[in-house]
């Protein structure tokens, strides 16, 4: 067989409501040198995956994965493949990988900077923002790879990988503050509050993690014991105003941070910008009037990567992202999706924000 039916989401970049499935013929035969078909086995499915479409433009992330009509793209995620068809000698065919992953059920690739742990996507039509997206896992090889908790891989790894190396950077630059995550119930939030928690003790630390959250989302933030304090976006002003603070924003919410600024005045000292949960928020935070860093994981991962070792890098990461889906297993639960009508529903509820954020979804073709 060399032809391939690759089944593929489209979504209008100018209106993200706007969705299409669309068939692409692939003809094995006529891969090119190093060419591979990743063939998608599963995909996780969240808010994060929003934010990649809301900033296709802006973060470069509609780059990934061209489509031939201009005008739409695919939204990227996070999923195990396994290769299809190799025009490379050291990929081979049945080899299951984890990496960033196009919503279609094949995709060809150009398999690059081939080692033990992996390989990259080095294909001249991805237009990449950082290497760290390119790179795919071998599963046989991967310290993290745990087959019994493949819902959880999907839907918390990567972002538990900008948790892990945001946690790094706080521990690099803190002077002491407490530390206010917006967007508390997010998976990247819940992550980094539960490393920067359980490691103060180590680091001789005395700073709050609190977490910031919508009212319905409380209880369930509190359940997690990821943060030590957990407060309301309509209760800003339990909040000491006589201490200085550092705000993690996982939210993009402007009027968020303009109530913040109102209550902490000059003692919100600091704020980082990291994601954009709330993507439909009618004002945006202007980093140049809060003086904010925008933070961005890869370059991290890359810096930690060179100092560390690759293979070391893997094995801390592994170690923390093991502890983590142990401590809040609880608080989750397993929701699968499959067929692309019901994948667009998925994406479609998440977008308008109707999605149960509980949810590990696995996503199938």
């Amino acid at each position: 067989m060399t032809s391939i039916t690759s089944q593929q989401i489209w979504v209008n970049q100018q209106s993200l409501n706007d969705t299409k499935t669309v068939d692409v013929d692939i003809d094995t035969s006529t891969l090119l040198p190093d060419e591979v078909v990743l063939e998608t086995d599963s995909f996780g499915f969240s808010a994060n995956n929003i934010t990649y479409a809301a900033l296709g433009f802006k973060m470069g992330y509609w780059g990934f994965f061209p489509t031939q009509e201009a005008g739409f793209g695919i939204v990227p995620v996070w999923g195990f493949a396994t290769v299809k068809a190799s025009n490379h000698p050291d990929v081979h065919v049945g080899e299951k990988v984890f990496g960033y992953l196009p919503m279609a059920s094949h995709w060809v690739i150009k398999a690059g900077k081939v080692a033990s742990h992996g390989f990259s996507d080095i294909h001249e039509k991805r237009k990449s923002i950082s290497p760290v997206y390119d790179q795919y896992l071998r599963c046989a090889n991967d310290p993290g790879y745990d087959p019994e908790r493949e819902a959880w891989q999907l839907n918390f790894r990567p972002l538990y990988m900008t948790s892990f190396v945001l946690d790094d950077f706080v521990d690099d630059v803190s002077q002491g503050e407490s530390l206010l995550l917006s967007s508390a119930s997010s998976k990247t939030a819940l992550g980094t509050a539960q490393l920067l928690k359980d490691q103060k003790s180590a680091r001789g630390a005395s700073y709050n993690v609190v977490g910031l959250t919508s009212s319905s989302n409380v209880d369930m933030v509190k359940a997690t014991g990821c943060y030590d304090e957990v407060i309301s976006y309509d209760g800003l002003a339990q909040l000491d105003a006589s201490e200085s603070y550092w705000l993690l924003d996982f939210a993009a919410n402007g009027t968020l941070i303009n109530g913040l600024t109102e209550v902490l005045g000059d003692n919100l000292s600091k704020v980082t910008l990291i994601g954009a949960t709330d993507w439909k928020a009618q004002e945006k935070p202007n980093p140049k009037l809060l003086n904010a860093e925008i933070f961005f994981a890869p370059a991290r991962v890359k810096l930690r990567q060179g100092e560390w070792g690759h293979e070391a890098f893997l094995g801390k990461y592994a170690k923390a992202w093991q502890g983590f889906a142990h401590k809040i297993s609880d608080t989750f639960y397993e929701q699968s999706s499959s067929g692309t009508d019901a994948m667009i529903k998925l994406y479609l509820n998440t977008l308008s924000g109707r999605a149960d954020t509980k949810a590990l979804n696995v996503v199938t073709f």
